[in-house]
């Protein structure tokens, strides 16, 4: 089902439309971000502080959270509420490793569209479309970048050192 709409939710979908036939497109500087490894440490103590990781690997386990749900705070809080208002997502989850070659999901699917947008750090993707020309790419994002994934296209992201993301979805 498609879940982003040019005509009905503004001018800056113009930029992820293009994108949506292939399955997958980098936004370049799609939002301006300026976080720190202080200001990843202190989402990361709030989300524990209040019992919201989804996930919290062991220092000999890949190091890497996740938040899937709660709220957030400082720059990441001003971050997602800003693009949340922008494009009406309805879901925001952070992906977060300590070091480089840490725990990811391994090459997977979403059941929905998302929008990951780094914020501190880079990730690399790899992602495979079984939508139209079946395009095959990888890329680097860096923080202010953005990578729109279609439901249903795989996706692996590859840690490349400490970072921080967060996942956008309208579902």
């Amino acid at each position: 089902m498609r879940q982003i709409d040019p005509g009905e939710n503004g001018s800056r979908f113009s930029e992820i439309e293009q994108h949506y036939d292939w399955g997958f497109g980098v936004l370049r500087n799609f939002h301006p971000v300026s976080h720190t490894a202080l200001d990843v440490v202190d989402q990361y103590k709030f989300a524990e502080k209040n019992k919201w990781l989804s996930k919290n690997d062991a220092a000999n386990y890949n190091n890497r959270w996740l938040q899937f749900t709660g709220t957030f705070q400082g720059k990441t809080k001003q971050v997602v509420d800003k693009l949340t208002k922008e494009y009406q997502f309805t879901n925001a989850h952070i992906y977060a490793n300590w070091i480089e070659n840490g725990h990811n999901y391994g090459r997977h699917t979403d059941e929905m569209d998302v929008i990951i947008l780094n914020l501190w750090g880079q990730t690399g993707y790899c992602c495979e479309s079984v939508y139209g020309d079946k395009a095959h790419s990888s890329a680097v994002i860096h923080p202010g970048d953005a990578i729109f994934i279609r439901a249903g296209t795989h996706h692996t992201p590859i840690i490349l050192g400490q970072r921080m993301s967060v996942s956008f979805s309208w579902v």
